[in-house]
Order: C-alpha cells, then structure tokens, then sequence
C-alpha cells in the first residue's frame, strides 16, 4: 500500500455504509429490518423541482457545462430567500453552488486551511467534517459538547481547545448528530469572538429547515459575517433531494474568488438539471419542508415515549433535525452494539464513537423516514433486546 498516499490511508471510513450493506443483507434473506439509521427525509421532493426537471430536458443548455459557480438566476433566488426569511445580506457574488453539502465543506477547507493548521469541532461532530480537514492535511480537534447543555455548543466550550495553530472552528446548528440548535445570542457570540481572533468559523446549516422549536438562526445573519463566516448548505435535506447532488458555499466574495480555482478543478460546475430543479423550488416553495413539521414531531414523540420505556437508554429531545442521540448502559461499545442489535434484532442504529470520541456511549436514531408504526415496533424490538 505504499504507492497509496498517507492521506488517504489515514483515513476512516464511516459504519453507515458497512451497516446498510448488511441490513441490504439481511433483507435479502428474508428479514423485515427496520433502519433508524440514515440521515434522509421520508417525504418526495417539491413538485416544483420535478417539474422544472422535466421542463429543462428539452433545453439543449441543460446538458451542457454551466458556470462554474452556478446558474445566475439559482444563486440570484438564493439571496432573495435567504435576505428575505434569514436576514442573511448576500449577492450572488457570495455564493457558489455545489454538488451537495459535503462538497462544499471539502471546498471551505481547500481554500481556507494549509497542511498542518488546526480546526477545532464541536463535538459530537459529522464524521465527514472531520474526514475532509484530515483529507486537507490539517489537524482536527474535538471540543466536546455537553449533554446537560442539550449538545448546544457555546463558545467556552470551543475557546478551550484553540491553539496558535487554530484557524477555523466548525459548528453544525441544527446538529447532525444530535439535533441540537445554538441559538442566536449564543452563535453571534461565537461569531465575535471568533473573528476578533482572527479564525474563520465553518457553519454546517444542512437542517436550518428542521427546527421545530422556533426559527433557524444563521451565522451569516450576524454582523460582519463576511468577515468570517462560511456558511454550508444544501438542499439534500430541505427539498428531499439528496441525489440530485446540489448545495452552496456561502461566504464574502472575496473567499469565493479563490474557492472557485478549486471548484473547477473538482467537478467544475454542479449538475445542471439539478440547479434548475432547485431553482423552481427555491422559488416556489422554500419552507417546502415546514408542511411536514407536524408529522416529525409526532414521530419523535413516538420515539420519546418509546425510549422512556427502555432501561439502559435515556434521550432528551432536542430542538431540530431528526435524529435522537441515545445514552446506553451495556457492556459493549457503541460500534459493537450497533452491529449487535442490527443481527439480534435488524434494527439500524449507529455508533455514537462515529461522531468523536465524545460519541462514545451514544447511538444515533434517525426518524426522518421511519412512520409511526415502524418506529413504535423499533422500540419493541429494542426493548426486548435491552431486556435479554
């Protein structure tokens, strides 16, 4: 393996797609399993995007390159949105459209970080976050969070693990894993201290249209934000579309100029089909995902309740996403717990030690598209699994 580089090797690869192959597994020798596993909403895409899609296969300019940094008229709509719903002020010079959220994080640590500099995470962390600053050569750096705090991370949790060699620091609010949303007094300060420091702070925002308890607060919407501020988004999550592979790099122009070299030499430009579909929708229908509010609450009560009932496992829930971020008491560790329950009882879930150290301990359940009656029999199943 020698011929390979050291930055790949070092490299990790996540248990989400080892547990899906042997749920496929499973599955295919017969067993109803139950996945509370992957990250994805259970509803269809807006049917604006579908029928923007359908409309764009008879325009000969969607099968061709677009620019590299997007359509004029999706980035144009972006601001629109986001100065009209999240007091963000951007122009479309400010934004750079993507293949999906974790292209645009591989981008911001392309362009901001140099081999060796340090990025501290609140932790528990989205394993791919911490894969790609390890891809870039640089050196991650856990900041654990609380879970008496609920895993809202603040900035004394994240001012301790800076060093000289700091140079961003990374949130994700709503928190994939756990939910937790930082609320804005709380992010306006980090974003301050931060830029008086010089370091640049990397928002992870895939599930801004995932707050249940009330309004998604962006780090671009505080003051200054262009001084400091990267903002990762997606519509994977807002619009049910994860396969159609579109996100955006938001930050201060400036920022963008130079992402754009390493934007070319990725993929050069997003999918373009993709970028017309999500301009309808974005368009038409931008809180698309609040329709479904109502049921995602009700399922997380479910999950709450069923929870409750299992000794051994404590959740509180948090205010946005879909996941649950579990405590367990068994003897094995999360990974090995993980693999057990899905061969005992083909239930899906995922090792908390996935997102940090500080996961460890915890497994992650996602509800996004599991309904009520499967996830009440999940609980069951856990039950009787905790109980032998």
């Amino acid at each position: 393996m020698s011929d390979l580089s050291e930055r790949a090797r070092a490299l990790v690869i996540p248990p989400f797609d080892v547990l899906n192959q042997q749920a496929a597994a499973l599955r295919q020798a017969g067993h109803h399993v139950l996945s509370l596993g992957q990250a994805v909403p259970g509803f269809p895409p807006p049917k604006a995007a579908v029928d923007a899609a359908r409309r764009a296969l008879e325009d000969p300019d969607v099968h061709r390159y677009s620019a590299d940094a997007g359509l004029p008229s999706l980035r144009e709509g972006l601001c629109d949105r986001l100065r009209e719903h999240l007091h963000v002020d951007a122009s479309p010079d400010d934004v750079i459209v993507t293949a999906g959220g974790n292209q645009v994080f591989m981008l911001a640590v392309l362009t901001l970080l140099d081999p060796g500099d340090h990025v501290v995470l609140a932790a528990p962390y989205f394993v791919n976050h911490e894969m790609a600053i390890r891809a870039a050569g640089a050196v991650p750096i856990e900041a654990p969070v609380s879970e008496r705090s609920g895993f809202r991370a603040s900035w004394d949790d994240l001012e301790r693990h800076l060093t000289p060699k700091t140079r961003a620091l990374v949130l994700c609010t709503p928190s994939n894993p756990t939910g937790a949303v930082i609320q804005r007094d709380e992010l306006d300060r980090i974003v301050f201290e931060a830029a008086s420091r010089g370091i640049r702070v990397i928002s992870d925002e895939t599930y801004m249209h995932f707050v249940f308890d009330g309004e998604h607060a962006s780090a671009a919407s505080s003051r200054a934000w262009a001084d400091n501020v990267i903002v990762v988004g997606t519509f994977s999550k807002s619009f049910a579309m994860t396969g159609w592979r579109v996100g955006y790099l938001l930050a201060d122009s400036r920022v963008c100029e130079q992402a754009i070299k390493i934007q070319d030499a990725m993929i050069i430009c997003a999918p373009v089909i993709s970028q017309r579909a999500v301009d309808a929708a974005i368009r038409e229908d931008w809180n698309y995902a609040i329709r479904f509010h109502d049921e995602l609450r009700t399922r997380r009560d479910v999950l709450r309740a069923g929870i409750a009932s299992i000794p051994g496992l404590h959740w509180e829930p948090t205010g946005g996403g879909f996941f649950a971020f579990v405590r367990f008491r068994h003897h094995l560790g999360s990974h090995q717990l993980a693999a057990a329950i899905l061969e005992a009882i083909h239930v899906v879930t995922i090792p908390g030690n996935a997102f940090g150290e500080s996961g460890e301990g915890f497994l992650r359940l996602s509800y996004g598209a599991v309904g009520v009656n499967e996830l009440k029999e999940a609980c069951e199943r856990l039950r009787g699994f905790f109980a032998s």
